[in-house]
């Protein structure tokens, strides 16, 4: 099993998502959870890319970048 590099990765504020799902319908790796809290990342498989977070309409997911 090959692991993923990556440089960023997605963290959301869920104060402010509205749980659209824009970021689950639109990520290309299908890692986005929608959950009643709000949404999670399954950073297993999670490429960094940052479509999520640029098709968050609240601006609630944000790309940092990775560390270790």
């Amino acid at each position: 099993m090959s692991s993923i590099v990556r440089s960023f990765r997605p963290t959301v504020d869920q104060k402010k998502c509205v749980k659209c799902g824009l970021c689950q319908t639109y990520c290309p790796e299908g890692t986005v959870i929608l959950t009643d809290e709000g949404i999670l990342f399954d950073y297993r498989f999670c490429k960094g890319c940052g479509v999520c977070a640029n098709e968050c309409r609240v601006k609630a997911i944000e790309m940092v970048r990775e560390e270790g």
